[in-house]
């Protein structure tokens, strides 16, 4: 029990029981005869231990031991992608095309001055890895954030609305879902450019269908509810129905899924780098990775290996955090 819970206690006792006699037995004999009685100062009491326990508990949720380790996971990739340039004396600028090293041979294996070997092209294997972390973190949640936000403000006008306005939303939608989304992604890219932040924009772009159906979904749950039927009676406008009222509540799995949708960003950049139609102007794990495999035979196996492991690491690290929120949040776990 907490210091907090006793201190209640303690006001309990000296309020209730402390005051005289009268109140004491008048409180009991109510207890005794009236089976449905209740206190009303101490139920007022117990309400707020309850409070403490309930925030208590949520808070214990979150400590499973596979959030925990998914934590510690981004943690150290964090850390990597914020102290890059005190963690490797290699400049960035040296190891991203159109620079190629003239001391360094290819896969050399791992040696004093090369940790972990060198690349294809010469490049420091440990020092690609730590600034790849760097455009590992930072490009996770562009494409989400503009899938999410995409959808959620037509994911929620289509099912506020609906009628020929939805019917119309969907079948865009379906017909988005016809186009096999990687396939599309490889003629787009080559076509627009292979920019980094063009693979971002596009990823997040394509990724908006998938969203306005999982928003429209949480809205048409939220808009039947009391409160918005309330709301709408009272004569408040549309807009602040919808993004007032009804977003804040169907919002939850949106946020849930933010984590998912960065882990797969990651991976289909790397997927991109892998197949040959990424940036190499930027330190990346699936550039490196289609680096050390020449012909399809794993030509150097530190230079595809290591960096297939921080990938894992990184992808698996959001894939758990995302798995531990829905424990936590999803009231079906709860039961």
């Amino acid at each position: 029990m907490t210091n907090q819970e006793d201190i209640i206690i303690e006001e309990i006792d000296y309020k209730d029981f402390s005051e005289g006699g009268k109140n004491k037995w008048v409180h009991l004999l109510k207890f005794y005869l009236f089976p449905t009685y209740r206190n009303p100062e101490f139920t007022a009491y117990e309400n707020e231990i309850e409070k403490i326990k309930s925030k208590r508990r949520v808070l214990r949720r979150f400590l499973t031991p596979l959030t925990i380790i998914g934590f510690f996971m981004l943690l150290f990739i964090s850390v990597l992608a914020v102290f890059s340039p005190w963690l490797t004396n290699v400049p960035l600028q040296e190891l991203t095309m159109p620079f190629i090293p003239t001391d360094g041979l290819p896969f050399e294996e791992p040696s004093p001055e090369h940790p972990l070997g060198t690349t294809l092209y010469g490049y420091d294997i440990l020092a690609r890895i730590i600034w790849g972390a760097r455009s590992a973190m930072g490009m996770a949640f562009i494409p989400v954030v503009i899938s999410m936000g995409g959808g959620l403000i037509l994911g929620t006008i289509s099912a506020y609305f609906g009628g020929p306005l939805d019917y119309a939303m969907m079948r865009f939608v379906d017909l988005m879902f016809i186009f096999p989304m990687g396939i599309l992604t490889f003629i787009l890219i080559p076509m627009i450019g292979r920019a980094l932040i063009t693979q971002l924009i596009i990823f997040g772009i394509l990724g908006i269908p998938g969203s306005i159906r999982f928003m429209r979904t949480m809205v048409l749950l939220v808009k039947e509810m009391v409160f918005v039927k309330a709301a709408k009676t009272g004569g408040a406008l549309k807009f602040k129905v919808m993004f007032k009222h009804i977003v804040p509540n169907a919002i939850s799995p949106i946020i849930i899924s933010v984590f998912w949708g960065a882990a797969g960003t990651i991976l289909g950049i790397a997927g991109l780098g892998f197949v040959g139609l990424g940036d190499q102007t930027v330190a990346s794990w699936g550039t490196d990775i289609n680096w050390g495999v020449l012909g399809g035979i794993i030509t150097g196996r530190w230079a595809s290996i290591m960096p297939g492991i921080f990938l894992g690491i990184t992808a698996a690290g959001f894939m758990l955090i995302g798995d531990g929120l829905r424990d936590a949040l999803d009231p079906r776990f709860h039961k």
